[in-house]
């Protein structure tokens, strides 16, 4: 059967992706988060990150688990820890955000982490909300062993995104990316669609060295050495630290570190910083 496309508006799809959430046991409150969440990532560009992503989350082994509301396990003037309950982390690191952002009033600055939370989707949602309020925002999540190092055939790291953001006077300027050559969701979605994985973004681990995989099936990719993440087939991602990437995180660095932000980019400085 061939996979057609709909085409949604903005509101139908928030209503479609509400209703859903619903279904599922969400309160209204958070399926608005979840919702908001999902179609910012979809209007973004990010297919993976959009509606289909609500499959995901039913499909956790974390969503048949109980949750719990969210408690601060510590708080200093200037930090916060949270236990997230066992909540998706798209409604956790919401919460957080915002914490976030109240915390900063006292001093200009906060250190808040979130623990026991799970599929926190796109790192650029929260900094571009804190960032709105003024503030640089630098967000960093840990993640289940997906990638293989370099020269290795085994996944031995995390994705391990990395999200910042900077204000400006024409809003946020953001910077969200992940270190392996393929994104976990995105993976989720091929294997779900039944398409091929781009060349480039798998190894062979049954290879007798570490090869490269020219194109493969999301579902039985690495048939010689199938690894389980999460219930689902997956492969040994390679780490990815290609030049693109290493300008943005070069450029992002840029501008954190600039006298005045954006606006004195290009200009001479002088600094002992390495």
């Amino acid at each position: 059967m061939t996979l057609g496309r709909l085409c949604l508006s903005v509101t139908d799809a928030r209503d479609l992706a509400e209703g859903a959430l619903r279904g599922i046991g969400y309160h209204n409150d958070e399926a608005r988060i979840i919702a908001d969440h999902v179609i910012d990532a979809a209007m973004c560009g990010y297919e993976y990150s959009g509606l289909a992503k609500i499959l995901n989350v039913f499909e956790s082994e974390h969503f048949r688990l109980p949750r719990r509301s969210m408690k601060v396990l510590r708080e200093t003037e200037v930090s916060l820890a949270f236990d997230g309950g066992n909540n998706v982390g798209m409604l956790a690191l919401f919460h957080a955000a915002q914490a976030t952002i109240k915390k900063t009033a006292a001093h200009g600055i906060a250190l808040v982490s979130v623990t026991d939370a799970w599929m926190s989707g796109r790192g650029a949602y929260y900094v571009e909300m804190i960032a709105k309020h003024g503030l640089v925002a630098i967000h960093t999540a840990a993640s289940s062993p997906l990638v293989a190092p370099p020269g290795g055939t085994r996944p031995v790291l995390g994705t391990n995104p990395i999200a910042i953001a900077v204000p400006s006077s024409h809003g946020p300027i953001v910077l969200d990316m992940g270190t392996s050559a393929y994104m976990m969701t995105e993976v989720m979605l091929r294997e779900r669609l039944g398409e091929l994985l781009p060349e480039g973004v798998a190894l062979d681990p049954g290879a007798s060295r570490p090869r490269i995989q020219r194109r493969h099936d999301a579902a039985p990719c690495c048939r010689s050495g199938v690894t389980k993440v999460s219930g689902l087939r997956s492969w040994c991602r390679r780490w990815d630290c290609s030049p693109a990437l290493g300008r943005m995180l070069r450029a992002t660095m840029a501008i954190c570190s600039s006298p005045s932000g954006p606006t004195s980019l290009g200009q001479p400085t002088h600094s002992s910083g390495r």
